[in-house]
């Protein structure tokens, strides 16, 4: 994997869950890891991985791209990437070699049919 590849960078956080004063569990997203060194890449079509579909009666936009980096230990189903102002949910992860890299690939869904600019 050739470093110059590697021009953007992204952010991979967890979901951690903790109890309030209530007693209720909340949600909050806490940094993995930070600045992480990736190329990015669109995966599909129309317009190279950007398209829209009907849900309950309402049109969502979705996105998909695959994020190539360097191996990331730990790394799970249920992190999400932020990229370009978007929050991309993990849905494949694939490993390159023996530790070299992997291949992550997200989707970003977002419901008001907007989506950021790449």
């Amino acid at each position: 994997m050739r470093a110059g590849e590697l021009n953007e960078k992204i952010t991979i956080k967890r979901v951690t869950r903790t109890v309030n004063s209530y007693g209720d569990a909340i949600d909050a997203l806490s940094d993995f890891k930070v600045d992480v060194r990736c190329k990015i890449m669109h995966l599909g079509t129309p317009s190279a991985g950007a398209s829209e579909f009907n849900d309950d009666a309402q049109t969502v936009a979705e996105m998909k791209a695959e994020f190539r980096c360097r191996y990331i230990s730990g790394l799970r189903f249920d992190d999400v990437i932020l990229w370009n102002g978007g929050t991309f949910d993990i849905y494949s992860i694939i490993p390159i070699g023996r530790r070299e890299g992997m291949n992550v690939r997200a989707r970003l869904r977002d419901n008001e049919g907007t989506l950021p600019t790449t």
